[in-house]
This record gives C-alpha cells, structure tokens and sequence, in this order.
C-alpha cells in the first residue's frame, strides 16, 4: 500500500457520502425547467405531442437529454413520452420530477458500464465535477461548500443560470462516458492497490497535505479545508497516466454515478 493506507476503500467512502449528493437532485433538473417553459408557454398542453416535446427539449439546449439521445435514443424515445403524458397534465412538478426521476433511472442502469469506459471520457466527466466544486469554492464560504458536498446545491446561497448550466455539463458529461463504455469494446478493470497507491502520491504532488488525506479517510465532514481537499482528490486523479489513470477515475466515477 502508499501512505494513505486504504486510499480505494477511503475515497470511494468519500464520494459516497460528499460530492455524490449533488448528482440525484442535478441530472434530470434542468431538463425538468426546459420541459417547464413547454407547459408554461402552451396554451393547451393537453394537445403537445412526444414530437414537440422532444423539439423543445433540442431548442433549449438541454445537454443531459442530447447526450442521452445520441448516446441511447431508444432510451430517449422512452423518457419523451413519459415526459410527454404529464406535460399533458399541465402539472410543472411533475414534469419536474419525471424528467429527474427518468434520467436517474438511466444513470443508475448504466453506472456499471463506466468500468469500461475510455480514459478520454473518463476525465471529461470527471473535468466537469471538478468546474462544478471550483464555481461552487469560488463563490461561496468554506462552510456553504462544505454543506455543498453534503447536501447538493440546496445548500448554496443562489442557484443561477451558471450553476445549472455547471449541474447540465456534468450530467452530459456522464451519458457520453456511458455510451463510450457501451461502444468502445475496452475491458472492464478495477482499480488496483498499486493504482490508489499511486493516487495517493498523485495527491501529494498537486499539493495534498496528510492532514487533507484524513479528512478524506475518516470522511470528517467538519474539516474547513474539505472542498479543496476533494480538489485535490479530483486533480490528482485527472493527473494520473495510463491504465492506472482509467481505472481510478472509472472507480470514482462509478460511485459518483450509481447512487
């Protein structure tokens, strides 16, 4: 092992509890206000059909449900029409929380593809967890960004059009890295203890103190310097070469996406 003993078990631990809580209120969200503007601005929803739907959905610009239709179109025929029924019902919150609900079911289908997924767009998805925590260190108080990874973005002070624009990216960024999964014909691997040890030495050299490494390993959600620390965690693992590279951010990926 390294000197952050039990590095695979800790982080993973980490994520589960921390920056994974962003994901099941992000992905699926703001596809949920696109589809709102749709049943706002029809004078009848009754009479929208799965066709217009899916045009409004495209024009908004919605990048979670475009890389859902590239990626899985049959999956995103699905999700229209469920979308579509309650759109016909005028209800917002529903149309709310179905979009949510569907592309959640989606994401916790495909998590166990990510073991396959390619390097390239492992760290894509990654990159976009990353912009996410930066915006959200930049902009709040170490305690706000700490609830953050606790409790996801109904902790921070404002949701703008940049936040959701950050939660989109990461979503997208997810449904591409599992469409490469499905089609790139790379086995599947499993991070190794030589991979977490090599982690842990990548966390040191982006500036990684031991202090910061036990944050991580005893999950110590009080620790000021928590988000950078997951910073570190993050740019450590994008530093990482190789096989050994894939298969660390496949695993954190991977805890990120199946919860």
């Amino acid at each position: 092992m390294s000197r952050w003993k039990g590095l695979g078990v800790a982080a993973v631990a980490a994520l589960s509890l921390f920056a994974v809580k962003v994901l099941p209120w992000a992905l699926g969200f703001a596809g949920g206000k696109y589809i709102y503007q749709t049943v706002a601005g029809s004078p009848d929803p009754q009479t929208l059909t799965t066709a217009q739907v899916s045009e409004q959905i495209q024009s908004q610009g919605s990048q979670i449900f475009m890389a859902i239709k590239q990626e899985f179109p049959g999956d995103y025929v699905a999700v229209v029409e469920k979308i579509t029924a309650v759109v016909r019902l005028g209800n917002v919150e529903q149309v709310r929380n179905t979009s949510r609900l569907a592309v959640s079911d989606l994401r916790q289908r495909y998590a166990s593809l990510l073991s396959s997924a390619p390097d390239s767009k492992a760290a894509e998805a990654l990159r976009a967890q990353l912009a996410m925590l930066n915006h959200v260190m930049a902009r709040e108080t170490a305690a706000t960004c700490n609830s953050y990874l606790r409790e996801g973005p109904g902790a921070l002070s404002t949701l703008d059009q940049d936040f959701l624009t950050d939660m989109d990216k990461i979503g997208a960024t997810l449904f591409h890295a599992f469409g490469a999964a499905k089609n790139g014909g790379l086995p599947a691997a499993a991070a190794s203890d030589e991979d977490w040890s090599l982690l842990a030495d990548a966390f040191m050299n982006v500036g990684g103190t031991p202090a910061e490494m036990d944050a991580i390993a005893n999950i110590n959600r009080e620790f000021e310097g928590l988000c950078p620390a997951v910073v570190k965690l993050y740019a450590a693992a994008l530093s990482l070469q190789g096989e050994p590279g894939r298969h660390v951010k496949a695993a954190l990926l991977y805890e990120i996406a199946r919860n």
